[in-house]
């Protein structure tokens, strides 16, 4: 993120004068309202217009303003007090700064701005306003526009639009309920960060567009709020960090290559997060503490990395890769009645499925999870020994193609496990190709090979269970340890 950094650093030094060491000493969006409206007038070389306007309490009809610039580094400072405002501002040039503030309710914010290197910043206090940003430049590497929002009541609604080029968007603060936020960025080097979403059922919508795209979403509190997320090109990556609340929806859709998605912990219950990935070199992190949540991730393409892992009950894991060199991690997850399915088709793909390996006090019962590869030299790793035993869970595992392996270690009781492979030479066997491993009372194992040169091995501790191996084919061999 250097250049990152460096290239913000100097569109605020050419447009505002700000040192560049007030920007490297921390995160990029720390202060940088606060420095766009107090040097703004201060460092402006070109023309400054000061606009202040207070409405009377109980008046029918608020004020309009028409503000417009046209040359370079100009300055608009319009602040607006009561309801029912309409403030317009336009600027035409380079480098010009343009600041809009709302104080009350139902009041509308329009900015446009023509040209490189502008800035905008909207402040909105109150309920039921309308805030529109438009930035039409071909800025890129150190000539970009920027945009900061800051949201303080219910019901507002903010468009930010910006061109081809570089830019950055900056939504610092969404406080409140009901709220719609969408930016859309068409260009080659756009980044959008949105910190501090506290509220419910907000709405916030973000359009991509170019070869280097990012957004990072820090701390989003509340509940059933929506965030959908659109990139296309290469090189993009989604960054979201703490997700705390219920009923929140998050949906995710990538086209290009290089794209990455990092999800720190989800803390809620009933939350529902959608990822589809086309292309390749993709990964995916997402994680969930909470029950009935519901993770969809597909990946189209070669090289993706899927890691999925939660804790809780009643969630849903669902994880889809079409394409070759795919890895699959569902890992880490504990808790009752959950369903994990994963399907991978192609060849050289790998598959985990494994209970906590970092806290072993936690059951994992009654869980449901399905496994499909279809392809050759396909790998499946299923582990679910902790030290406390997990019961009652069922495992269907089919791989299809040659040269497949399953590795299984499962301790616990009442477990009903189906294994099914079709083609030649494939492994039924324990971790790093030991002897398989299932211990337990009750235990229903299934096994069904078609094919050449076909194994199975293995031990299979329990009691009052049952064990069925069908092997159909030649050359194959068959050897398990009843205890």
């Amino acid at each position: 993120m250097k250049l990152q950094k460096s290239i913000i650093t100097c569109a605020v030094v050419m447009a505002l004068g700000v040192s560049s060491t007030s920007f490297a000493a921390g995160d990029e969006n720390k202060g940088l309202a606060e420095t766009i409206q107090s040097d703004a007038a201060i460092n402006a070389i070109g023309n400054v217009i000061v606009l202040t306007q207070t409405s009377q309490s109980g008046a029918i009809f608020g004020n309009d303003v028409r503000l417009m610039q046209e040359g370079d580094v100009n300055v608009i400072d319009a602040s607006v007090d009561g309801e029912d405002n309409d403030t317009e501002i336009t600027q035409l040039g380079v480098s010009n700064v343009a600041l809009s503030l709302s104080i009350g309710d139902a009041n509308t914010q329009m900015a446009f701005q023509e040209g490189e290197d502008n800035q905008q910043r909207s402040d909105v206090f109150g309920n039921e306003n309308s805030t529109e940003i438009n930035q039409a430049g071909d800025g890129y590497l150190g000539f970009g526009n920027l945009a900061v929002s800051n949201i303080l009541g219910d019901a507002n609604q903010v468009m930010m639009e910006q061109g081809d080029g570089g830019h950055w968007v900056y939504n610092r603060n969404l406080l409140g309920s009901e709220n719609i936020v969408e930016t859309i960025q068409s260009g080659q080097w756009n980044e959008i960060y949105l910190n501090n979403i506290i509220g419910d059922l907000n709405d916030i919508v973000i359009e991509q567009d170019g070869y280097w795209n990012v957004t990072t979403v820090d701390t989003l509190e509340g509940n059933e709020n929506s965030l959908d997320f659109e990139q296309q090109g290469d090189r993009n990556k989604i960054t979201i960090s703490d997700v705390y609340g219920d009923l929140n929806d998050i949906e995710i859709d990538q086209d290009g290559n290089y794209n990455e998605v990092d999800s720190n912990l989800f803390y809620g219950d009933e939350n529902e997060a959608t990822l589809v990935q086309a292309g390749d070199y993709n990964s995916s992190t997402f994680a969930v503490i909470g029950d009935f949540n519901e993770l969809d991730i597909t990946q189209i393409g070669s090289e993706n990395d899927s890691y999925v892992g939660g804790i809780g009950s009643g969630n849903d894991f669902t994880v889809l890769q079409v394409g070759d060199l795919n890895a699959s991690h569902v890992v880490n997850f504990n808790g009752d009645d959950n369903e994990i399915n994963v399907t991978q088709l192609g060849s050289d793909n790998v598959s985990i499925v494994q209970a906590s390996a970092v806290d072993n006090s936690l059951t994992t019962d009654s869980n449901d999870i399905n496994i499909t590869q279809d392809g050759d030299m396909n790998d499946s790793v299923v582990n679910i020994s902790t030290i406390l035993d997990s019961n009652s869970n069922t495992i269907d595992i089919a791989q299809n193609g040659d040269l497949n392996a399953l590795d299984i270690l499962v301790e616990g009781s009442d477990h009903i496990i189906n294994i099914e492979q079709n083609g030649n030479e494939n492994l039924v066997t324990g971790a790093d190709g030991t002897a398989m491993l299932i211990g337990g009372f009750g235990i229903e194992l299934d096994i069904t090979q078609t094919g050449n040169g076909n194994l199975v091995e293995g031990s299979v501790i329990s009691g009052y269970g049952s064990i069925s191996i069908t092997q159909v084919g030649d050359w194959n061999s068959a050897t398990i340890i009843q205890q």
